[in-house]
């Protein structure tokens, strides 16, 4: 597998609409996402059908180094998309761009947005170059004459242009947030990544060693016969693309949509994760039989678990600007959205016996939401960092479990479904 990077010295300079080209352009190719991102791998799965990988040591521990195999098991091509700028990270120099480029012997392309800059763009970009670059994509160009003095002292100090595109309204994607709506964001991501594509010399793949990985899968153990029902439709979507191999490789996994008012069948496990349940309060109000089904499951000791959007839905109200609308009722409490968004990598102590973790477990994860929740269930785990719901998370209840972060099922999925038992 060939794989590069393309990274900028800012966040919003064009990296997903250059991803999206390069996804477009090259047969056989899959987007790895640095940082927690769910969204950008939704997106761009339209452009080449496949929906890409996340690499996170923060969330994914030692095994974010199995991804790049995971990816070589299907593709030919692996685009590494940044995260923010190429020394950002938020967590320190160890988790950038950079270091993860380092780390796996990524080349890389700077994408470089040119719109407000004659020459002295060149000039900040040179703190940017390393021995690994490949060259660099001049994004937002205005005009020829524009493109004309921008291009000049890149060509003067031996930089190498892999593109030029010009400024244009339709190849701007607008920055995502929770709330967007999945289906109009691919179909753009689509368009943009056709459009771009006919601006980049894709010359530069042959200086790219075409390395060979080990088939790395994520199964620990030998299939288990367990039925694991996971909820996915475009109100539960954010799951990590290893965590769903981790599943499938590990155990009978069926989806089921609650938008569609559908009822998993015979499951030893449900599991509900995060999305946009806030965009489809009607549907989800309706969905009588998918509900009866989570109370009977709950009732008579079945297991769940939820992140997020999932743990949203299963409490007893969700309030919009709209109006409230009714849920499932496993929890007691309520949630409601607000106008600032809550990000953050989050890291959980365990310090309660829940029905899912051991007591005293550590988890490292997530968050992402302009939800907040209301609840009095008791709850398992302190926040050391992130804010979860009023600094703790995972209320539980019986046998089911709701948690705000996120995490890895292919680092804690033996915790998660460890106490489950086989068939017969």
């Amino acid at each position: 597998m060939r794989s590069f990077g393309i990274t900028a010295m800012s966040t919003g300079s064009g990296k997903t609409s250059v991803t999206s080209a390069m996804l477009y352009s090259l047969n056989r190719s899959i987007q790895i996402k640095i940082g927690p991102d769910f969204i950008d791998p939704l997106v761009l799965k339209s452009v080449n059908g496949s929906k890409g990988y996340n690499l996170d040591r923060w969330i994914q521990g030692s095994n974010y180094m199995k991804i790049p195999g995971m990816a070589a098991a299907h593709k030919n091509y692996a685009v590494y998309e940044g995260v923010m700028g190429f020394y950002d990270s938020g967590l320190g120099k160890h988790y950038s761009t950079q270091a993860y480029f380092e780390r796996l012997n990524i080349p890389y392309i700077l994408v470089v947005d040119v719109l407000k800059y004659g020459e002295s763009i060149y000039y900040n970009t040179v703190g940017f170059k390393r021995k690994s670059m490949l060259g660099v994509i001049l994004n937002r160009y205005s005009t020829e004459r524009h493109l004309e003095l921008v291009e000049k002292p890149f060509e003067e100090h031996g930089v190498k242009i892999l593109g030029s595109i010009p400024y244009r309204e339709d190849f701007e994607i607008n920055e995502r947030h929770l709330g967007i709506n999945i289906e109009e964001g691919q179909r753009k991501a689509l368009m943009i990544g056709k459009g771009m594509s006919q601006y980049v010399d894709l010359d530069f793949i042959d200086e790219i060693e075409d390395r060979e990985y080990d088939p790395i899968f994520p199964q620990e153990n030998q299939r288990r016969d367990i039925r694991i029902s996971v909820a996915m439709d475009s109100a539960f979507n954010f799951y990590y693309r290893n965590s769903l191999d981790y599943l499938e490789r590990n155990f009978t996994v069926q989806y089921f949509s609650p938008l569609k008012n559908e009822i998993p069948d015979d499951p030893d496990f449900v599991y509900l994760g995060g999305g946009y349940p806030e965009l489809h309060g009607d549907e989800l109000e309706n969905a009588n039989e998918t509900v009866e089904f989570l109370r009977d499951f709950h009732r008579n000791g079945g297991r769940i678990y939820s992140e997020c959007g999932g743990t949203m839905f299963l409490l007893e109200t969700l309030e919009t600007e709209q109006r409230k609308y009714r849920m499932a009722g496993i929890f007691k409490g309520k949630s409601y959205m607000e106008k600032r968004p809550v990000l953050s990598y989050t890291e959980l102590n365990g310090d309660a016996n829940n029905p899912i973790f051991p007591k005293d477990q550590v988890i490292r994860g997530h968050e992402f939401h302009y939800s907040r929740i209301e609840t009095k269930e008791k709850t398992a785990f302190e926040m050391k960092r992130g804010q979860g719901i009023g600094g703790r998370d995972g209320m539980f209840k019986g046998n089911a479990l709701g948690m705000y972060t996120h995490i890895d099922m292919m680092r804690y999925g033996n915790k998660v479904f460890g106490r489950l038992k086989n068939r017969g």
